[in-house]
């Protein structure tokens, strides 16, 4: 039982640092800046999860961009790829997805919690194979080449469109963390789309 507590604990204070797109893409830098991406969040948790003798792994896989800032509908891409970790613990390897600080439920996005034995909800749905980061196997080169088709479709975008996005979207998660009432989209049928 002590043990679960320890992990929950630990998974809790590295969940609960902001949730930032344009902060640390590494374990080091999201103790600097405290703050950081899903790369930083899942590095930094599978370490501190590490230095508990809990054998980690890194997960990645391609999903749909959630609709959230209206710039969106101008980007030329519309996927991404998430990091997360996965956990072994209990005899399995579980899911353990610290993306989401707690505020941005506010938007619809998942936040996870975790009890230290079974898998947390995903950030983000996957839609296509979850791959083990560094092992060639089921579903690698299918992310790979996603990976690569994304990185086609962001050079195509418009740099200025890019960071208008980012900067939106990491406003927009600030405005959850102090309390503000997210705005409904102008257009399109994300989750704030106004729905006259």
């Amino acid at each position: 039982m002590m043990v679960h507590a320890s992990l929950v604990t630990l998974f809790e204070g590295v969940r609960n640092l902001p949730y930032d797109t344009a902060a640390a893409y590494d374990a080091e830098g999201l103790r600097a800046q405290g703050r950081g991406n899903c790369v930083a969040k899942a590095a930094l948790l599978a370490e501190e999860l590490g230095a508990l003798e809990v054998p980690c792994r890194t997960v990645s896989w391609e999903y749909e961009l959630p609709l959230l800032v209206d710039v969106q509908q101008r980007l030329g891409f519309r996927t991404d790829i998430h990091t997360a970790v996965q956990a072994h613990v209990g005899g399995r390897w579980v899911l353990v997805d610290a993306t989401h600080d707690p505020p941005l439920d506010a938007l619809g996005l998942p936040v996870g919690r975790w009890d230290g034995r079974s898998a947390t909800e995903p950030a983000y749905r996957p839609i296509g194979p979850r791959v083990v980061l560094g092992q060639k196997g089921p579903g690698s080169e299918q992310l790979q080449e996603a990976g690569e088709r994304i990185g086609r479709q962001v050079e195509a975008t418009r740099p200025e469109l890019i960071t208008q996005y980012r900067d939106e979207l990491n406003a927009l998660f600030e405005g959850c963390r102090q309390g503000r009432e997210p705005l409904p989209m102008r257009d399109g049928d994300g989750p704030l789309a106004s729905k006259a």
